[in-house]
């Protein structure tokens, strides 16, 4: 029978069909793996202007047997969540479910992930959670994502790590495990994302002792229902204390950080390509062993615009399906719907919904197969 083989170049654009070559060793001489009201959450340092290399890592091809699974610690079985972070204010009337409801509307589909910022105290809709809204929005099928902050937002007040694990907030921890429990179903919850940014509550021992203290107080009352996310910048100037920071593969069941294409946002003159943006701390992490085995997430992940190009936002989004098919690892992506800590300007706006080439560049990224779980809220 006639058959013939078409060869892509090492430089097509669908990482899919690169030639590779891979060369593996049997026995003696193999590598072993490597060692092991609400407000917008806190501000970061710039990330690193320079462009990191490409990451040549290509994703196996998905199992369909799998599709439609989702595991005990939330891992969809292929592909990834699709995820949101959108804020509401005061004029809104503190309407946390329309401030996601407003945004699947516009692009045409329901989010897997609503993440949400709350604090210590232990009241209100910023303390108190799960509030309404999310209940809501768990009924209706979407998995909540709780940032927990070791401070009080209405009153700026922030607690130090020794505050947390001396015992002078076992109160709040226990109350919020109760209430976790109670939920009945697994949530992704995470103690105090961007530690490396937060030089006034401790030492990064300190964090890994709070961040334990607190998973600990869960396991005791029994809320084994929450998955727990450890969430860095993954900046490459924090490198060095990412080992220091991690509290341990028995505390973690996710591992992720918060990749952006600032542009000029920050100071920078580089435009970064999806891959580019959230492949740098991937391949740190498989360098490094850190959370070896995990699923890995998005926390937060946006993209700025190109006040010369102002087609650019739109084709980023088209393009990032395909980043997170390269890096298989991935398996959710929650975009940071805020200016955070970036002024809104004619040359910076990290909202996605800023126009509408935005719009349809996010709703048809949205619209891809790797991101169309056929269970939790794109059904």
């Amino acid at each position: 029978m006639d058959s013939r083989i078409y060869w892509a170049s090492g430089e097509n654009r669908n990482a899919d069909l690169r030639p590779r070559l891979a060369i593996s060793y049997d026995g003696v001489g193999a590598r072993p793996p490597s060692a092991s009201p609400s407000v917008d959450r806190p501000s970061r340092r710039a990330r690193d202007r320079r462009p990191p290399r490409p990451s040549p890592t290509s994703p196996p091809p998905a199992d369909p047997g799998k599709c439609g699974t989702v595991s005990a610690k939330l891992v969809p079985g292929c592909g990834a969540w699709w995820g949101m972070y959108s804020p509401t204010n005061a004029a809104a009337g503190w309407d946390h479910g329309k401030a996601i409801t407003d945004v699947e509307k516009q692009v045409g589909r329901k989010f897997d992930v609503v993440h949400r910022y709350h604090d210590f105290s232990n009241t209100g809709s910023n303390g108190a959670f799960p509030d309404e809204f999310q209940q809501q929005q768990m009924r209706d099928g979407r998995l909540m994502f709780f940032a927990w902050e070791s401070r009080v937002f209405s009153s700026g007040t922030v607690l130090t790590w020794k505050d947390v694990y001396s015992g002078r907030y076992d109160a709040t921890i226990d109350a919020v495990a109760g209430r976790i429990r109670a939920i009945g179903q697994p949530v992704f919850i995470g103690f105090d994302h961007e530690p490396e940014d937060e030089p006034a509550k401790g030492s990064d021992a300190d964090f890994v002792r709070a961040w334990r203290y607190v998973h600990d107080r869960f396991a005791d009352a029994k809320a084994d229902n929450a998955v727990w996310v450890w969430t860095m910048m993954g900046w490459s100037g924090h490198y060095d204390r990412y080992a220091g920071l991690y509290p341990g593969d028995h505390y973690v069941d996710w591992v992720a950080w918060d990749p952006y294409n600032f542009h000029v946002c920050n100071g920078s003159t580089v435009w970064k390509s999806p891959s580019t943006t959230i492949g740098s701390f991937y391949r740190w992490l498989d360098d490094n062993g850190i959370g070896a085995g995990k699923p890995r997430m998005l926390a937060e992940f946006g993209t700025n615009m190109n006040a010369a190009d102002p087609n650019a936002k739109r084709r980023w989004f088209e393009e990032f399906p395909a980043a997170l098919k390269a890096h298989p690892k991935i398996k959710a992506a929650i975009y940071f719907n805020s200016a955070g800590m970036t002024k809104t300007t004619s040359t910076c706006n990290m909202m996605m919904n800023q126009d509408a080439a935005a719009v349809a560049g996010f709703a048809a990224a949205g619209r891809d197969s790797y991101l169309r779980q056929p269970t939790g809220g794109s059904r």
